[in-house]
């Protein structure tokens, strides 16, 4: 039985672009109230605008990161239960996609993109497709695992365990 799985994000592989947006919000919000707060101890020289701006954009900023958080923890708790839950089975990768435009933890000179893949499942005669979250390594192979609700057969998480990845040189 589910009760209740405290999820977290992982600063350092997000799963989705909605956590993304969720730590560059969350961060420029710390950030612009770190530099209010020390104003409100030091002096800091502004060309224009009053130091009072700082804080009311820090606070925007965490306004609007918020609702991602609470979504992004919402989705995160779904996938924990479908993980825990649900009833797994075998599925076949027809895609795999290099997000290039999304670029996250570059490491030197070598950027970080995430990949995802789409699947495609069968379940009581039904054929479903669902898309992986973030995956920070290639995938490579055709089979892998996949956890649905058997009450709605189209919500399904990708075990990112079960794939085969590509060994980086």
């Amino acid at each position: 039985m589910y009760f209740h799985t405290h999820y977290f994000m992982d600063l350092r592989r997000p799963a989705s672009r909605l956590e993304l947006v969720t730590i560059v919000l969350s961060g420029l919000s710390f950030v612009f109230l770190l530099i209010f707060g020390l104003g409100c101890i030091i002096t800091i020289p502004m060309r224009s605008g009053e130091p009072w701006m700082l804080g009311v954009t820090g606070l925007l900023l965490l306004l609007a990161a918020a609702p991602c958080m609470l979504i992004a923890q919402f989705q995160g708790r779904r996938r924990e239960w479908l993980r825990c839950g649900g009833f797994p089975v075998q599925g076949q990768i027809l895609k795999t996609t290099c997000h290039i435009t999304v670029s996250y933890g570059s490491v030197g000179t070598r950027q970080r993109h995430p990949w995802t893949v789409l699947c495609q499942y069968r379940y009581e005669g039904q054929t479903y497709t669902v898309r992986s979250t973030f995956l920070w390594t290639q995938p490579t192979g055709q089979k892998v695992k996949i956890f649905l609700d058997p009450e709605r057969p189209g919500q399904a998480w990708v075990d990112p365990k079960s794939l085969e990845y590509a060994v980086s040189a």
